[in-house]
């Protein structure tokens, strides 16, 4: 397969090279013009290798982004970019508010704690971002943005696995009083605006001040209570907050000091707040009588999320030859989350049945905390060998209580279980040294080689599981209103796990002290070469590494690696109005780390355990081919697409869904392999088309409309409830009993319009658009409720249709 999937990428290149060097056979400038990406002409100045390189001679599988861009493409977040770069996906996570990234296939879906890392690595200034939550999530006031597909581990201080996304704000400019506002308005109350300031204080110092607000009303109603002898209506939400509501405010102050022509100091401080409301799982199946984007919530939404960043690169020029940089990052996350974990699967038919019916997440408190140090020693000029060395250090520390309460019928029903997961002092540490060369053998051909040495430290001290067991309850305290049946529902917020098991009758403690270390050699091999003038292709072979998982009750799970093998082409076309961008990787991950929530159950409904699960398949597979295009058709028409073929599956993996299952039925143990991975449709294009119409006063009017299309794909790596059982069925139940319709999402086209006026001079622009113009529901990720007795499927969905005013003014 390895084989045939090299030949099959070598052929398309070596079809698209002699397609394109036909098409190149024009001289190409000796530096092309900065302009947007968008234009479809041109370079935009990037930094995948640490050094600002034009988009188009940089051999690396990289898209690049200006704010302009990003402004068109109606980009406000993470989740707006996915559609716009290949094979780049995402879901979302509703109790720690957090982002879940993929890339070529690879990711986790629980990389949102200190119990797994991110396979897709996220930089912000150059500083590495562990937690996709906060305002690393955020896009606004951004100079670029660049997604980096393979392992940069060369270059980058803390590893990325299978890529990266690289932000870059925007800096102060020296001598220049500038600025922006803008406001937006919108479908479901959308109300929203943003500006920049640029302040010369000094001929040497400057000032950019930035901020964002953004808020609209949830996308979930209500649905109303059922009307049944003995349930209380009003433990029902039925006003208020709804689910997938947003509210969000940052601020960034940047400073850019150059007392010289050798030192250059820019640091910025950000801080970010979000009150609006988590996402949750929404009925796959709505019941009759009721609305796809509906919940009957027995727990009202709450979030109170921020963050607080530093980030500061200090650039000193040693001579005219050598660079010598410090970059410090410091990042803390926290705060609070109530999700409806049940989703109203299991309406109530009286307080004790369906068991386990009300279940309620909460995150009570929660605190990330992350500072990195980073040095570095660079040539700088044109070189023969252009060289970088550079040392890392950082250090995580995390603290959280995570609440879980359970209940028959509904809120108010008789109780099933609770737990308290307190997590006091986890730690990790990680260390680096990397280094990469290129060798300029002439003026055609350059060799690149790299290597790094990374160790990580994990450890959990003092962490606790509080949980209910019954013990030393009797049987009058068990009952309705009894001494052990009030649960948790985050009570005595401020407690330590010893204390918490004194104060509720019934409850066990359980430890999850545990120490964990790694460490690993990696490498970076390529070769590239102007084929023909505007014809740049490369050939690479590189290795990633992430190192093993803690997890509760002491355990660990072992580290995973990368190698990936990449050729690629980037071209100017059309007198140099196009750029077109191919790809061809195959990426073999071995040791590849799997996490599912699990929660063990009696055969009457009542919770045993719950807890995050990590295993080690014995590997996976990850192949494709990755274009872009860029074309300005005219000077008034301009297309913008992207398109990727890949292929996934999974080795050797013996596992339970615990979405359907009890993890202690073994039973249920499937044999995996073969399974495609999650969020990895075998085929994904976007195109976006905009035309200028030029009017009288010298404004323009640009309409712009951008479809996305998806073939099916599947939302966890169990591909549905399909595979073989590897032990016999104690219970004599076929395999495949719960099909696969829903662990996948169908193929889907989504399409997004706008209609642009711009002023003469560009001072300022109104604009109309509308996203999901088909209003697809479209899952991000998929769970189960009630089972094993009885699953009711859900998922949390990407955004309905929506529509929105925008107006800016520059000055």
């Amino acid at each position: 397969m390895k084989n045939r999937a090299i030949l099959a990428a070598g052929s398309a290149l070596a079809l698209a090279i002699a397609w394109a060097q036909g098409a190149a056979a024009q001289e190409a400038p000796a530096a092309a013009p900065a302009a947007d990406a968008g234009q479809g002409f041109g370079d935009i100045v990037v930094t995948a290798t640490r050094r600002e390189t034009t988009l188009q001679s940089t051999p690396v599988a990289i898209s690049a982004f200006s704010q302009a861009t990003l402004d068109k493409q109606q980009v406000k977040d993470v989740t707006d970019l996915a559609r716009f770069v290949p094979s780049l996906q995402f879901n979302q996570q509703g109790d720690q508010s957090a982002v879940l990234l993929t890339l070529r296939g690879i990711g986790n879906d629980s990389a949102y704690t200190e119990v797994a890392d991110p396979e897709v690595a996220i930089y912000v200034d150059g500083v590495y971002s562990p937690r996709a939550q906060g305002a690393v999530v955020l896009m606004y006031d951004m100079e670029r943005v660049e997604v980096l597909r393979g392992p940069q581990g060369t270059l980058f201080g803390r590893n990325a696995t299978v890529g990266a996304l690289n932000l870059t704000t925007a800096k102060p400019k020296l001598g220049e009083f500038s600025g922006y506002v803008e406001g937006v308005a919108g479908s479901y109350s959308r109300l929203g605006v943003r500006g920049m300031i640029n302040i010369p204080v000094t001929d040497t110092l400057a000032i950019r001040l930035a901020a964002i607000s953004d808020r609209h009303d949830g996308y979930a109603s209500y649905q109303q209570p059922p009307h049944i002898a003995g349930i209380d209506p009003s433990a029902f939400v039925t006003s208020g907050k709804k689910y997938y509501a947003a509210d969000q405010q940052s601020g960034r102050i940047s400073i850019l000091w150059q007392p010289s022509d050798r030192f250059t100091w820019n640091v910025n401080v950000e801080g970010y707040k979000d009150t609006g409301a988590p996402v949750t799982g929404l009925l796959q199946d709505p019941r009759p009588g009721t609305k796809k984007w509906s919940i009957l919530a027995d727990t009202a939404p709450e979030q109170d999320r921020w963050s607080v960043n530093v980030r500061s690169n200090m650039d000193y020029n040693i001579s005219d030859s050598i660079q010598a940089s410090y970059i410090f990052g410091y990042q803390k996350i926290g705060g609070s989350t109530a999700v409806d974990a049940d989703a109203g699967t299991l309406p109530p038919v009286n307080d004790t049945t369906p068991s386990g019916a009300f279940q309620e997440n909460r995150t009570v408190w929660s605190r990330y905390e992350f500072q990195s140090h980073e040095v570095q020693l660079k040539s700088r000029g044109k070189q023969t060998i252009d060289w970088i060395l550079g040392a890392y250090y950082s250090h995580e520390k995390n603290a959280i209580r995570f609440d879980i309460d359970i209940r028959n019928g509904y809120r108010n029903g008789t109780f099933n279980w609770a737990g308290s997961f307190i997590q006091a002092d986890r730690e990790i540490d990680s260390y680096a040294g990397f280094g990469q060369a290129t060798w300029h053998v002439n003026d055609a051909i350059r060799l690149t080689g790299g290597l790094r040495y990374t160790q990580d430290r994990k450890k959990d001290v003092g962490g606790r599981n509080v949980t209910y067991n019954g013990d030393g309850c009797s049987d009058v305290d068990k009952l309705p209103g009894g001494a052990c049946t009030g649960g948790i529902f985050g009570a005595y917020p401020d407690a330590t796990a010893e204390e918490l098991v004194n104060l509720l009758p019934g409850y066990g403690i359980s430890p999850n002290d545990v120490k964990g270390k790694w460490h690993k050699w990696t490498y970076l091999a390529r070769a590239d070469a102007d084929l023909a003038p505007g014809l740049l292709g490369y050939a690479s072979v590189s290795t990633g590494f992430k190192s093993g998982n803690i997890q509760d009750g002491g355990q660990l799970t072992g580290p995973e690696t990368l190698t990936n093998y990449e050729v690629g082409l980037k071209s100017r076309l059309f007198d140099n109005k196009a750029t077109f961008n191919v790809a061809a990787y195959y990426s073999d991950f071995k040791g590849y780390q799997v996490n599912q929530a699990v929660t063990d159950r009696a055969p009457d409904g009542t919770i045993i355990s719950s807890h995050l699960a990590t295993q080690n398949a014995k590997g996976a597979k990850a192949y494709g081919i990755e274009a872009e295009l860029n074309w300005a058709v005219t000077h008034r028409d301009r297309i913008q697409a992207s398109a990727t073929v890949q292929k996934t599956k999974l080795d050797e993996l013996e596992s339970i869904d615990a979405r359907l299952y009890n993890n202690s039925d073994q039973g249920k143990v499937a044999e995996l392999k073969g399974n495609e991975l999650a969020h990895a449709p075998r085929f994904s294009a976007t195109i976006s088309y905009e035309h200028d119409f030029e009017m009288a006063n010298g404004g323009r009017i640009t309409p712009r409309l951008t479809t996305h299309y998806e073939t099916k794909s599947w939302l966890s790596y169990f591909n549905g409830d399909k595979n073989p059982f590897v032990n016999a069925n104690d219970s004599g139940t076929p395999r495949g009993i719960y099909g696969t319709s829903f662990d996948r999402q169908k193929s889907y086209f989504r399409s997004d319009a706008s209609l642009r006026y711009s002023a003469p001079d560009d001072r300022y622009s109104v604009e109309v658009f509308v996203q999901n113009i088909e209003n697809k529901h479209i899952r991000t990720g998929a769970g189960s409720f009630g089972a094993p007795a009885d699953p009711v499927f859900i998922s949390v969905l990407q955004p309905p249709r929506t529509w929105g005013v925008r107006a800016r003014a520059a000055f």
